[in-house]
C-alpha cells in the first residue's frame, strides 16, 4: 500500500483498514477485531498521516479521521460478531431440531426400543458407549451409591464397555431416582446436554412402555381365561337345565304312581331322557375338550383313518337329524393321518352345525378328494352362509354369529372342531358354497403306505413310518405334517 501513497488519499486508506477489521471480526470475534482497528489506527498514523514516520498528527481534520475510524471499526466489530455468533446458535439450533425431529420419527415409526434408542444417541453424538442404569430395589441412596457398581444394574446398553455405576461414566444424566443414562466419549457442551436430556427422557419413556406391555402381556392369558370363564357361565346355564330338566321331568313322571302310562307313553318318556342325556353327555365332552385343548393337554393318537368308514358314525351320532345329509366318498380316497375319535368328534360337530342351518327340503353333502398328499373332507350346506369378514369370528368359542338361536348350542362345535383338527396336524377353513351356503374344508395328510415307498423311494428318501409319523430318529413326516405324538406304528 506504501507506493500508492502519493496517488490516493488518507480516506481510501481508511477503508481498505476497515476492510481489513470487519474481516477479523468475521474470524476472530470482536475483541481482536477493536484490537485490530486500535492497531490499524496507528499505522494509519504513522505511514499515511503527516508528518509521516511519526506518531505526530499535523492536520486536525486527519486526528478526527482516525478517531471516527476507530469508533467505526468497533462498532462494525460488535455488530459483525453478534450476527456471526446468532449465526452459529441459529445452525446449532437447527441441528438440535433436527436430531429432535429424528428422534420423534424414530418413535412414530415405532423404533423406539430401549437398545435402539441408545445406539440412536451413541451415533448422534459419537460417544464410545451409552447405558441406562437402574438402582436395584434393595440399594439404598446413600451419597457413595452413585460409586458402587452393586447398587446398579444394566438396563440397557449400545458400544463399547459399559458403564457399571454412573460415577464412571464421563456424562450422566439423571432421569429420575432410579433411572441413569451413563456414556463414555467426549464432554458435551450445555446445548449438547439439553438435547441429550431429551434423549434420556424418551429412553425412559421407551423402557416404562415395554415394562407395561410386558405386563399386559402377562396379565392377557389370565384376563382372556376369566373372559372366556365369564362366557362359559353365561352359554352353558341354559344349555345345560334343558336337558337336565327334560331328563329329570321324564324321569319323575316315569316314577309317580298316580298315572298309568301306557307303553307308548313310556317309551316317549325314556327316549325323551335318554335324548336329553345324550344331549348333555356331548355338551360336557365338548366343554372338557375345549378346556384341554387350551391347557394343550389333549392327547392325539395318530394312525391311518379311512375316512369312508368315519363320516358314517360321525353322521349317525347327530340326533336329531333335521336334514338329509348325503355322503359322496371316493372309494379310492387315501387313509388319512389322524385320531380315529377325534376326527369322529370334527366331522360330527361339523355336519351337525350344516344341519342346524340347512333349510327345510334341502340336504348337506359330505365329499372327499385328494390333492397331492392332503385330502379334503368338504362339508356343504345351502344355509344362509357367512360373510367373508367373519369367517374368523363364526371359529371363536362361547357364541354363534349373530347369536340369533339361543336354544341351539353354546358356539363350541365350530371352535372345538379348528382346535381338534389343528391338534391332529390338519386345517379347518370355510369358503362359499356356490348358489349360496357355507362349506367347511377340513384339510388332512394323506397316509403314505409301504406300496406308495416301493413306487417313488427316491420322493421321500429317508427312514419313515408307515403312517407318516417320524421314526425315533426324529425324521419329519413324509406328508410334511408334524409328529402327534402316541401314533400307531
Amino acid at each position: 500500500m506504501l507506493p500508492f501513497r502519493g496517488t490516493l488519499a488518507l480516506s481510501s486508506f481508511i477503508l481498505l483498514f476497515l476492510t481489513t477489521v470487519v474481516g477479523v471480526a468475521l474470524i476472530g470475534g470482536m475483541w481482536p477485531a477493536i484490537t485490530a482497528a486500535v492497531a490499524t489506527s496507528l499505522l494509519l498514523n504513522f505511514f499515511f498521516t503527516p508528518p509521516l514516520h511519526t506518531l505526530t498528527i499535523a492536520n486536525p481534520e486527519n486526528f478526527f479521521a482516525l478517531v471516527v475510524f476507530v469508533f467505526v471499526a468497533a462498532a462494525v466489530s460488535m455488530i459483525v460478531d453478534v450476527a456471526a455468533r446468532r449465526t452459529r446458535e441459529a445452525a446449532r439450533a437447527g441441528a438440535d431440531a433436527e436430531i429432535l425431529s429424528a428422534l420423534a420419527g424414530h418413535v412414530l415409526r415405532g423404533e423406539a426400543a430401549v437398545p435402539s434408542l441408545l445406539a440412536r444417541t451413541r451415533e448422534t453424538f459419537g460417544l464410545v458407549s451409552v447405558t441406562l442404569l437402574e438402582r436395584r430395589p434393595e440399594a439404598g441412596q446413600g451419597p457413595d451409591d452413585r460409586s458402587d457398581p452393586s447398587s446398579w444394574r444394566i438396563v440397557a446398553t449400545s458400544g463399547g464397555e459399559p458403564c457399571t455405576c454412573p460415577d464412571a461414566a464421563g456424562i450422566d444424566v439423571d432421569i429420575d431416582g432410579d433411572l441413569v443414562l451413563a456414556a463414555r466419549g467426549r464432554l458435551l457442551d450445555a446445548s449438547e446436554r439439553r438435547v441429550i436430556e431429551a434423549f434420556a427422557a424418551q429412553v425412559a419413556v421407551a423402557l416404562r412402555q415395554e415394562r407395561l406391555e410386558e405386563e399386559a402381556g402377562q396379565a392377557r392369558p389370565l384376563a382372556e381365561a376369566d373372559r372366556m370363564r365369564t362366557a362359559l357361565l353365561a352359554a352353558v346355564s341354559h344349555d345345560l337345565r334343558t336337558p337336565l330338566a327334560a331328563a329329570k321331568a321324564a324321569v319323575e313322571s316315569l316314577r309317580t304312581t298316580d298315572v298309568e302310562w301306557s307303553a307308548e307313553d313310556r317309551a316317549e318318556l325314556l327316549e325323551t331322557a335318554d335324548e336329553s342325556l345324550a344331549r348333555l353327555d356331548r355338551l360336557v365332552a365338548n366343554l372338557l375338550d375345549m378346556s384341554r385343548l387350551q391347557a394343550g393337554v389333549l392327547g392325539v393318537a395318530a394312525q391311518p383313518v379311512a375316512v369312508e368308514e368315519v363320516v358314517p358314525r360321525a353322521v349317525d351320532d347327530i340326533e336329531p337329524l333335521t336334514a338329509e345329509v348325503k355322503i359322496d366318498i371316493p372309494h379310492d380316497l387315501p387313509e388319512v393321518v389322524a385320531d380315529p375319535a377325534l376326527l369322529e368328534r370334527v366331522l360330527a360337530n361339523l355336519v351337525a352345525n350344516a344341519v342346524r342351518y340347512t333349510p327345510a327340503g334341502e340336504s348337506v353333502l359330505v365329499t372327499a378328494s385328494r390333492y397331492g398328499n392332503r385330502a379334503e373332507v368338504r362339508i356343504i350346506d345351502r344355509g344362509p352362509g357367512v360373510p367373508r369378514d367373519a369367517y374368523d369370528r363364526i371359529f371363536l368359542p362361547f357364541q354363534r354369529l349373530g347369536d340369533r338361536d339361543n336354544h341351539s348350542g353354546v358356539g363350541l362345535g365350530l371352535a372345538l372342531a379348528r382346535g381338534l383338527t389343528e391338534a391332529m396336524g390338519g386345517e379347518l377353513t370355510p369358503d362359499e358354497t356356490p348358489g349360496g351356503g357355507l362349506t367347511m374344508i377340513l384339510t388332512l395328510p394323506v397316509a403314505v403306505h409301504l406300496h406308495d415307498l416301493r413306487e417313488s423311494p427316491a420322493e421321500h428318501g429317508g427312514s419313515r413310518r408307515l403312517d407318516g409319523s417320524p421314526d425315533l430318529d426324529g425324521s419329519p413326516d413324509l406328508d410334511g405334517s408334524p409328529d402327534l405324538g402316541g401314533g400307531a406304528p
